[in-house]
Order: C-alpha cells, then sequence, then structure tokens
C-alpha cells in the first residue's frame, strides 16, 4: 500500500511538472553599468524591454556609478552567481581588466560594450566607433571654421577608452587644418565639472570659436559658463550622446543651443540579440561598430519626430505586454486550479488507504518491538541467574580470605580490587532482576518510615571521595533540616544512587553537582540532582527513560539504569523528569508522594543496594591525586613516562601497579583531562580507554595526533571494542597499537616496550650527520614536518652566538619546557644538544670546503669563542679542526 502511494505522488509530481514545463532553457545575465545617466537609462530600458521576446531571460543591471573598486566588486558576485553571461562597460581602460579576465577564466561569455579595456580577454564587443565619433566632430568643426580658429575639447573621465578614441579621431582629423588649435581639458563627463573648466578658463582666454565636449552635458555645461560672462553668442558648441530627451542634445540643437551633436546609439536590443546568439552557440562577430552621425540645425527636428514615434510604440508595446502577461496569467492559473483539484482527489483517496495502512503497520511493529523487548530482558534475566552462583561463589572465599588477615600490601589491595568490582557486577545483575520483575508486576513496595533529608544526604556524602578524585564540587541543600516520608527505603536509595553516579560519570574534571531536596506545598517531596556536565541533545533527552536506549555519547552501559528509576519512582505514585542542554549539564528531578498506601513496617537499613558510579568505579581508597606519581621503587629520573586514561578508577589503578616498576606513571579519567596532561607533562606513551564521558578515547587520540605538541606521542588504545571496524577506525584516529579487553599484562607490557624501543631507534637519526635529511622519512608525517622546521630553525639561526633555546621554541610555536621535552622524546638529545651538533657539523663543512681560518669559521657558526669551538670539536671528532684539512 505504501508503494502504491509513493507511486501516485511520483506520478503527482510528474503529471505537474507536465503541466508547467517549460522545455526552453534559462538564462541569467548579468550587466554592470560604469555609471548612471540619461544615455545609459535609454539603454536598459531597450534591454529589459527584450524580455518581451526573450521571455527566459533574466537580466540583472547594476551601476558602479563611476566607481572602479566597486564595478570589481559587482562583477566578482556575478562571478560567484554563476551568470550565464557578463554585460560590462568598464568604468577605466586598466582597472577592472582583472575582473574581467577572472570571470573570462571562470568560463563566462564576457560583452563588452560602449568601452573597452586594455585586455583581450572577452567574448565580444558592440558599441560605436568611438575614433569615428571624434574624427567626424572634427571634420565638422573644420568646415565650420573654415580650417582657422581655436577650438576647446572638453575630455571625458580620464583612463576610459571613449576618451582616449574620441580624442584621438577628433585630433586626427583637425590636424589636417594647420589653422586651428586645440586646446584640451580633462573633465569627468560631468555638467558642473565642465562648468567650473570651462568659467575658470574663460576668464582667461575669453576668445575661442568653438567648444567640443566629450559629451552632451559637458557641452552644456561649458555653454552655462560662457553665457554667465557673456560669450555663448560667439562660440560654437558641439556634443555627443544626441539623447532625444527633454533637455538632451537633440533639443538644444532645436533651440540653438549647440551647433550640433553625434548621436552615440545605444541598441540595446542588439546588444541582447548577441547576447543570445553566445549563449545559443550561433554564428556572431566578435568586433560589432555600431554608425552614426551628426545631427545639425538642419536635420534636429525630422530626427525628434522619429524618436517621438518610436517612443509612442514603445510604450504602445509596454501596455500590451502587461495586457498578454495578465490574460496569461489568469488562464494558467484557472488551469492549474482544475488540475490541481483533480490531484487532490486522487490523493485524497490513496492518502485515506494509505493512512489505514500505516496504522496496520504501527500496531504489527508495536507488537514486533514488544516481542523483541521481552525476548531481550528473558535473555537478560536468563544469563542473570546463571551470573548469580559464579559471583556468590567468587565473593564469599574473598570475603573469607579479607578476613583472615593473612594479606598484605599490594596482593591485599588486588584483592580489595577484586572485592568491589564482584559487589558492581552484583549490582549489576541485581537491577537487571528487579527490572524483570518491574515489567512483569512483581515487584512489590516494602514501606518504611523515614527521614529523607538525612537519608539523601549521608547518601551523598558516600559520594564525595569520589567527586573528590574527579576534583567535583559537591553541594547539598535542603529546605528543612528534616521531614518523614512513607516509601520503600531501598528503592529510593537505589534511585538516588542510580542519579548521582550517572551526574558523576559525565561530569568533566573540575565540574561540579548539586543535590537539592525540599518539600512542595501540595504535600510531594522532592529531590534534584543537578551537574554541569556533557548534557544531551533535545532528541536525547526525549528518550533517555526509555528501555535499552544510550545516548550517542554514553560510555558503556546496558541502557536499563534510567529505565529502572523510572519504573521504581513510578511503582511509588511518583514522576521523574529532565532538563538537559549539550555542553552545560541536565537536571534530573523526582517527584515523590510523602505517603503511600498499605502496611507501613519498621525502619530498616538498605539491603542489596551498593553505591556505584557505573563505569567510573567504586567507592574506596579514593585519596589519590590525578598528578604525576613517584613509584614506591627509586625510578631513575630518566625512566619513561606513561599516562594511564580509563575513566574505571579501579582498572587504572590495576594498570599502574603493572608499570610502576618501570615507569613513572600519570592518571586522568577522561579524554579531556588526559589531553591536558600530555600538553603539559609530554609523557613518553599513551594507554588509552575509548568508551569515556567528556572525550572518548577516539577524539583524544585525533587530538594528540594533530597537536604539534604532543604529535609525537605512541598511543595504545586499550578497550572492549574488539569488532575489526572499531580496530580500523582506532587506527584511523591515529593509534599506534589496539589492544581488547579483557586483556593479558604481559601482552600490554610487551607492547609499551616495543613502541618505546622504537621511538629509541629512532635516535639514531639524529647523531648530527648530515644524512639526517634523507632517514627523516622514517618518522610520521607530522614530527616529520617538526624535525625539518627544527632543523631550518636552527641552520637560519645558528651563526648568533647570543642565540638561546626559548628563540627556537618562540619560532617553533612552544614553550621552553615544550620544545625541550618534545626534542627530548624525538631525538634523544637536549635542543642545547642539538643546536652545539649542528654549529660543529656545519663547521666541519666549512673546513672541508673553504679557505677559512679556523677562527673566522668558529664565529660564522655561532660559538663565542675559537678555543671553544676548538675543544668541542676535538671532542666530537677525536682530532683538531686544523688537522681537517
Amino acid at each position: 500500500m505504501r508503494k502504491r502511494f509513493h507511486l501516485a505522488l511520483i506520478l503527482f509530481m510528474a503529471l505537474l511538472s507536465v503541466a508547467c514545463r517549460n522545455d526552453v532553457r534559462h538564462y541569467h545575465i548579468g550587466v554592470s553599468q560604469c555609471s548612471e545617466d540619461i544615455w545609459r537609462d535609454k539603454l536598459n530600458k531597450e534591454m529589459l524591454m527584450t524580455n518581451y521576446i526573450n521571455n527566459n531571460v533574466d537580466i540583472d543591471i547594476q551601476s558602479a556609478n563611476d566607481n572602479s573598486k566597486k564595478q570589481i566588486e559587482q562583477i566578482n558576485d556575478f562571478i560567484r552567481e554563476k551568470v550565464d553571461l557578463l554585460i560590462v562597460a568598464p568604468n577605466q581602460l586598466s582597472s577592472i581588466s582583472s575582473a574581467i579576465d577572472k570571470a573570462y577564466q571562470a568560463g563566462i561569455p564576457v560583452i563588452m560594450f560602449d568601452r573597452k579595456t586594455n585586455t583581450d580577454k572577452y567574448t565580444a564587443f558592440i558599441g560605436a566607433d568611438n575614433v569615428e565619433v571624434g574624427r567626424s566632430m572634427g571634420k565638422y568643426i573644420a568646415e565650420k571654421l573654415n580650417g582657422k580658429g581655436t577650438v576647446v575639447e572638453i575630455m571625458g573621465l580620464k583612463g576610459s577608452s571613449p576618451v582616449a578614441d574620441r580624442h584621438k579621431g577628433f585630433i586626427e582629423a583637425v590636424s589636417k587644418h594647420p589653422g586651428i588649435h586645440v586646446i584640451s581639458l580633462q573633465g569627468n563627463w560631468k555638467e558642473d565639472n565642465a562648468y567650473d573648466l570651462m568659467k575658470t578658463f574663460l576668464r582667461k582666454r575669453p576668445h575661442i570659436n568653438c567648444v567640443f565636449g566629450h559629451n552632451d552635458r559637458q557641452t552644456f555645461g561649458a555653454y552655462r559658463a560662457a553665457k554667465e560672462l557673456g560669450l555663448a553668442k560667439k562660440i560654437m558648441f558641439m556634443g555627443v550622446d544626441g539623447l532625444p530627451t527633454r533637455g538632451g542634445g537633440i533639443e538644444c540643437v532645436q533651440k540653438g543651443i549647440f551647433s550640433g551633436t553625434y548621436i552615440y546609439p545605444t541598441r540595446g536590443t542588439e546588444v541582447m540579440n548577441l547576447a543570445k546568439k553566445i549563449l545559443e552557440h550561433k554564428p556572431y562577430r566578435r568586433e560589432n561598430l555600431l554608425k552614426s552621425f551628426v545631427v545639425t540645425k538642419d536635420n534636429a527636428d525630422m530626427v525628434m519626430i522619429q524618436n517621438h514615434e518610436l517612443e509612442r510604440q514603445g510604450q504602445n508595446i509596454d501596455m500590451l505586454h502587461h495586457k498578454v502577461s495578465s490574460y496569461l496569467k489568469s488562464y494558467n492559473n484557472q488551469k492549474i486550479i482544475i488540475f490541481l483539484c483533480v490531484i487532490l482527489v486522487i490523493l485524497l483517496l490513496v492518502s485515506l488507504l494509505s493512512v489505514y495502512h500505516i496504522h496496520l503497520t504501527r500496531i504489527r511493529m508495536n507488537e514486533k518491538k514488544e516481542a523483541m523487548a521481552k525476548a531481550q530482558l528473558t535473555f537478560f534475566t536468563n544469563v542473570s541467574h546463571e551470573l548469580r552462583t559464579p559471583l556468590t561463589l567468587i565473593a564469599d572465599p574473598v570475603d573469607q580470605i579479607l578476613s583472615s588477615g593473612n594479606l598484605k600490601g599490594q596482593n591485599l589491595s588486588l584483592l580489595k580490587m577484586v572485592k568491589r568490582n564482584v559487589n558492581v557486577l552484583m549490582q549489576l545483575v541485581n537491577d537487571i532482576l528487579d527490572f524483570r520483575k518491574i515489567q512483569s508486576g512483581k515487584m512489590k513496595l516494602q514501606l518504611s518510615r523515614f527521614d529523607l533529608v538525612k537519608e539523601i544526604r549521608e547518601l551523598t556524602d558516600e559520594f564525595r571521595p569520589s567527586a573528590e578524585r574527579k576534583k567535583v564540587t559537591v553541594d547539598f541543600s535542603s529546605s528543612d533540616e528534616e521531614f518523614e516520608i512513607v516509601g520503600d527505603r531501598d528503592k529510593i536509595v537505589r534511585i538516588f544512587t542510580n542519579l548521582f553516579s550517572n551526574a558523576l560519570k559525565y561530569t568533566s574534571f573540575n565540574g561540579r553537582i548539586s543535590v537539592n531536596v525540599y518539600q512542595t506545598n501540595s504535600n510531594e517531596a522532592v529531590f534534584t540532582v543537578q551537574d554541569n556536565g556533557t548534557g544531551m541533545q533535545q532528541d536525547e533527552v526525549d528518550r533517555v527513560f526509555d528501555r535499552f536506549y544510550q545516548a550517542r555519547d554514553a560510555s558503556g552501559g546496558t541502557g536499563i539504569g534510567l529505565a529502572l528509576v523510572k519504573d521504581l519512582v513510578e511503582l511509588h505514585h511518583g514522576n521523574v523528569k529532565v532538563t538537559s542542554k549539550k555542553n552545560e549539564g541536565s537536571v534530573f528531578t523526582v517527584t515523590l508522594p510523602v505517603t503511600q498506601k498499605g502496611n507501613v513496617g519498621e525502619i530498616t537499613q538498605p539491603e542489596n543496594v551498593i553505591p556505584v558510579m557505573g563505569s567510573e568505579g567504586t567507592l574506596g581508597n579514593q585519596e589519590q591525586e590525578l598528578k604525576k606519581e613517584k613509584v614506591t621503587n627509586a625510578l631513575d629520573d630518566d625512566a619513561p613516562t606513561v599516562m594511564v586514561i580509563d575513566d574505571n578508577d579501579d582498572l587504572r589503578e590495576y594498570i599502574k601497579n603493572l608499570l610502576s616498576v618501570s615507569y613513572h606513571v600519570l592518571e586522568a579519567s577522561d579524554g579531556k583531562r588526559g589531553l591536558e596532561l600530555a600538553r603539559e607533562y609530554i609523557p613518553d606513551l599513551v594507554i588509552s580507554d575509548i568508551m569515556m564521558p567528556v572525550m572518548d578515547g577516539l577524539e583524544f587520540c585525533n587530538k594528540l595526533k594533530s597537536d604539534r605538541t604532543t604529535s609525537h606521542i605512541p598511543v595504545i588504545l586499550l578497550t572492549a571494542r574488539s569488532m575489526d571496524d572499531q580496530r580500523i577506525e582506532g587506527y584511523q584516529h591515529g593509534a599506534d597499537a589496539y589492544i581488547t579487553k579483557p586483556f593479558i599484562s604481559k601482552l600490554l607490557l610487551a607492547r609499551i616496550d616495543n613502541l618505546l624501543s622504537s621511538r629509541i631507534r629512532l635516535r639514531e637519526l639524529f647523531s648530527g650527520s648530515r644524512e639526517e635529511t634523507e632517514k627523516e622519512s622514517k618518522l610520521g608525517n607530522p614530527d616529520q614536518q617538526f624535525v625539518e622546521q627544527l632543523r631550518i630553525v636552527i641552520r637560519n639561526m645558528m651563526g648568533h652566538s647570543s642565540l638561546k633555546v626559548e628563540q627556537i621554541g618562540e619560532k617553533l610555536g612552544l614553550s621552553r619546557v615544550q620544545l625541550y621535552r618534545k626534542v627530548k622524546a624525538l631525538t634523544g638529545s637536549t635542543p642545547v644538544d642539538l643546536l652545539r651538533n649542528a654549529r660543529l657539523e656545519e663547521g666541519k663543512h666549512l673546513l672541508e670546503t673553504t679557505g677559512k681560518t679556523v677562527s673566522e669559521i668558529a664565529y660564522m657558526v655561532g660559538f663565542t669563542t675559537p678555543s671553544y669551538f676548538t675543544t668541542c670539536f676535538k671532542e666530537k671528532y677525536g682530532f683538531s679542526p686544523n688537522e681537517t684539512r
């Protein structure tokens, strides 16, 4: 049925796409104008009008407002948008060439119109022949002046190609008439600028015959200046653009203000036709020069009439286009509505059938889930029953041996560790069996009257040693000194123990756990356990009390602890809830009725409740500090340092006892704290669990190997994860060895010895010989890079006799202590030894290859005196520097 629903939905989408399909490809064209003016407004309008025919083209027009930097940004934006074609009117000849090159190299066709740049990386050019514009105006002016007179040329913005071309054509034409004297003024296309230039010029030299402005605005500005000075009637004014607008060049010719203007063609439709040819891969010309003519008093009226007629026709086309678009939109809407109504009816029928099918499927899935959960629980229960007998046979003999008092020292410590972990396993077995009792409805409350505040306070105090070991602060508060409730004391103790163990498990080093007990106005007892640990995502919060559920960052466990808490609370007719934020912590709140229905017995001590910390370990001897351990045997200061990271206290203690005979030992309860200690102490090797709170072993390993300070440290992952893909994952995160639990101590010690021996063999690479570079390839990539950089720094700085280790460390981004420990671990030598050996090696090389004196070479390689150089040289090589030659 679900397949039918999917098929119907696919059919609907296919039909809808057919109904609305447009097989014509859609194009996005970006236009970057150099400025905004009347001429460019006309061009933009003509380009946009072509959309009436080419409705598959989107045109995005932007203006740089005579700012080259802004135009470069616009072009780069169009490149990032991956436009299909770019049209550019460059602001200047050279400033934006690089941006145009970038667009062209990105595979975007580029059309330059009106102007060019000094790059040839463009697809096509379209625009007027500006050399011909200048030439035509020069011929016309020379003819009108009969080959004699003074002409002021007001040029446009410096650096733009129309300015250079118009000036070139104009000078070319008037140079044929020696009687014409040309004075060129540099403008910027603006009317006010031309007005200021002309006014200043005419005050000094009022006797001129003609003004030629590179556009009509400049010419009109010059006219205004001449008119104010009473000189306008004596001067002939010529411009370029010839726009038919109000106040434009043609109107100025009609009114006798200008003697003439050259129509500079816009031809926006031709620009878009060229763009379409390029996009549709049709033949086109790369250079497209637009022809035009000079408008004078003789033809100005006719030209104006023609332009007015074209403008009127354009307005009619606009109106017709809007009407046709409105009719088509209405028609398409009606067609789509009818089509959707038909499809909607079909979908409703399919949906009804699908909902019915989904309902049946959910019922079947729930039945399967219940059956699976029951099978899991039955399996766990059977295994738990089977475990109780061997656990009893372990626990009782252990108790007898401990009570005999015959054991001392390490043997006594190991047996106590066995006892604690047997209790942990027994508690886990009891949890599973109790969980089964609750699920089968056989769990009953053994009611008694007791002081809840006192009970929770004492339990909190029992956890304090475990918390202190992790440097976790524990706060306890209560609104009342005491208040009694009726409930199953044993089960309430278990509820609190589970919640506090979880809080301690997922609270990092130097964290905080707060316990609060209070009574509400509605006669309910409430206690909360709050931590600032790792926290959970909202989807994890919603499922945290589900049977067998484990959060993504869970470090071991069975997934029944919090489910058991919820069941025990509900057995008391209470409720438990949790609020949590990732990386901020969690708050568990338990609310219980103060009284319960049933017979209340005598106050009893809790039975079979062992306060544990899950994988954090049991309560017990917890006065150890997380610092570098000095072992009982008098180890040499040069003995290797090994760091053990595991969230199980007993396992850490056991491994420490194994290693303390031969190694200094560091301890950490999670990856985050381990990383801090590794950066501080630079151990020779790290043994780490994988499944830990705060930061797991894989993340720790990855960060350790990515840090220049610690990348050389070998890592052994010691974990219960035994699948091949889990081993591969460990090695991919940088592990050097992978050992699964339960492990054999001799295997672990052998693997440690092999890894440290490999490191010792690597030190032989650093004897100071000039062949070291070839041998560096035996190192891992991060270590190889570090050693290569160290060698470069030493060689570049060895000539300074005042060179200190701190300066070398600063170049490598390490403190003096970190540099010393890393170099010592990699090479077996101190940085000072490496520096001295490098100086001696370079000195020996210079003695063999140059004619410099021993004193010169000693100072060159950084020795303070030649005598000290000689002493060190003879000590290293067995002969004096003079004997080298």
